[in-house]
């Protein structure tokens, strides 16, 4: 993204912030957050690390102000420390069970192929660390968690009751992932022309992650388990595929074309490592 696109989306988030803030009702907050979800996306495209991070943190501090604002408890944004001990046990299950799932999908040939994306493949180690400890917790999942099943679902539930609730923050969700999915269709080694069926897959899959999100924050009454889950997928998904990419890398160097030099040759002119050839005629019989 140029500098001046970088401006306008910094500009978009200060915006929806101060809109969220100022504008009267409910309504008016739901549209201060969104508007400042899009100006962050806008604004941290290509960028990871601690700038991602420290980008994701300001976003996060923004919307704690519009639910100050407009009165939303912890407890409704499902930070209650009520909800902390079954919030946090459910976490720890939650991100073993995906954990293992994922590994599982990564060793199986029919679903190794969804891991490979050249943003995951074609990064060293290091930085595998870094997204999955650093930039997918404390960066996507932190803002995402906080807006979408904090803030908008605690505001929607409030107007519009539990199912609608579910349904209008699911959705947002599942449109939020347009523009990633154009960066994966670009990174991914099995998809290639047209990026609307890669646009499309993707919005229906995390609209429905987005239901089962939403679902957990009901169930448990924490914004944990949501979250726990949102970075298991993720975070397990980029080691995994760095894993199976390296592993793929190193059988193929071990199953390569032997070296040239090494092939002796006999007297007969084939190579050490070939039979030498058999008569297959067959043997003239005595009579």
């Amino acid at each position: 993204m140029t500098s001046m696109g970088r401006w306008v989306a910094a500009a978009f988030l200060v915006a929806g912030v101060a809109g969220g803030i100022l504008l009267f009702g409910d309504g008016g907050a739901m549209v201060g957050v969104v508007v400042a979800m899009i100006g962050f996306q806008g604004l941290t495209r290509g960028v990871e690390g601690v700038p991602y991070v420290a980008a994701a943190t300001a976003t996060t501090a923004g919307l704690i102000a519009i639910a100050w604002r407009h009165g939303l408890s912890a407890t409704e944004l499902g930070l209650g420390p009520s909800t902390w001990v079954l919030g946090l046990a459910w976490s720890a299950g939650i991100i073993v069970v995906t954990g293992i799932v994922v590994g599982i999908a990564g060793g199986v040939p029919h679903t190794r192929k969804y891991f490979a994306d050249e943003r995951v493949t074609e990064v060293s180690g290091v930085t595998t660390a870094r997204r999955a400890l650093l930039d997918i917790p404390f960066g996507t999942v932190l803002v995402e968690e906080f807006a979408f099943r904090g803030v908008l679902f605690a505001l929607a539930l409030g107007v519009w009751g539990t199912t609608t609730a579910i349904v209008v923050t699911s959705v947002l969700f599942g449109l939020w992932h347009i523009s990633p999915s154009l960066e994966m269709h670009e990174a991914h080694a099995h998809t290639s022309g047209s990026p609307i069926p890669t646009i499309l897959s993707t919005v229906a899959v995390t609209g429905l992650g987005g239901v089962g999100f939403a679902l957990l924050r009901l169930w448990t009454g924490s914004l944990f388990p949501p979250a726990a889950l949102h970075w298991a997928m993720n975070g397990s998904g980029v080691v995994v595929g760095w894993i199976v990419h390296r592993t793929r890398e190193v059988a193929h160097i071990e199953d390569g074309p032997a070296d040239p030099a090494h092939h002796h040759h006999h007297v007969d002119g084939t190579h050490a490592d070939e039979a030498p050839p058999t008569d297959d005629r067959p043997e003239e019989s005595d009579d």
